[in-house]
């Protein structure tokens, strides 16, 4: 009986540390669900153990997709505007084309009978081949003779009558061999809208007047009070004799020689200015 004592004790002791072990590792266990043994993750929401809180690092899995998603959608929110709003070349849309409007390639189809305005791609109101020397054009295609381009000009040294529109006049060269009268003024190196080559042209001194001034003179367009300002810009209202002998005020343009005044049909004399 004495030898049966110190076994029981011992056995007695053995139970008592296994059931301390086993104690011990039920406050480890992370949760079901959780393959993590520190309780990282997201499997059992942090109370799947029994009521134990997992262990939570500083950003979890979900604030790391928030966080994520927040700087992707404002990525591409930006990056969506910019495309829309910017007009660079690196717009591959480049001019939304819309009703009305055009490319030089398209202007018959896209504006039938009239010009497409190279440099608004837009269709005008100026009709096809229908502009006479020294009238406004938008391009070339506005020109009646095919030996006429559409040129920008200038009067006192500014665009005009502005950075947009020319003037049909017939392509010579740096002397002006075959200019007809008035247009007698070589005008250089000029460019045209419609682009292409600088090339010389026919025409007027800008310094002293203007296609519209010209016109007026040549179509015969009076100023009855005698001012200068009821002739368009460049041009001069002056007492002019009429063809029935009579003298009557009548717009013009200054000048230097009689060609400048003249036409194939008429020689005109120029004082200053032409008629005088």
């Amino acid at each position: 009986m004495e030898e049966r004592i110190p076994s029981a004790r011992f056995t007695l002791a053995l139970v008592l540390l296994v059931l301390s072990s086993g104690c011990a590792f039920e406050t480890q266990t992370a949760g079901a669900g959780n393959g993590d043994l520190y309780g990282y993750g997201v499997g059992d929401g942090g109370v799947g153990d029994g009521g134990f809180d997992t262990i939570t690092p500083d950003m979890t899995t979900s604030d790391m997709t928030t966080s994520d998603m927040t700087t992707s959608d404002m990525t591409t929110s930006d990056m969506t505007t910019s495309d829309l709003t910017k007009p660079d070349a690196s717009n591959s849309i480049g001019v939304i084309v819309g009703e009305g409007q055009c490319t030089p390639g398209t202007e018959r189809s896209s504006c039938p009978g009239t010009s497409c305005d190279p440099m608004t791609l837009t269709c005008t109101t100026l009709a096809l081949a229908s502009r006479a020397t020294c009238e406004t054009c938008f391009t070339d295609s506005n020109c009646a003779d095919p030996e006429h381009r559409c040129v920008w000009m200038t009067y006192y040294g500014k665009p005009f009558p502005d950075e947009t529109m020319g003037f049909c006049l017939r392509v010579t060269d740096e002397r002006g061999t075959g200019c007809p009268p008035p247009f007698v003024v070589p005008l250089v190196n000029r460019e045209s809208p419609s682009g292409g080559k600088t090339q010389s042209y026919c025409g007027i001194h800008e310094k002293l007047t203007t296609c519209f001034a010209l016109r007026a003179f040549h179509d015969g367009r009076t100023c009855p009070s005698g001012r200068d300002d009821e002739c368009p810009a460049g041009g001069l209202c002056r007492g002019l004799v009429t063809q029935g002998q009579k003298t009557e005020y009548a717009c013009t343009y200054a000048c230097v020689d009689v060609p400048e005044c003249s036409t194939m049909a008429a020689k005109v004399n120029c004082a200053g200015f032409c008629g005088g």
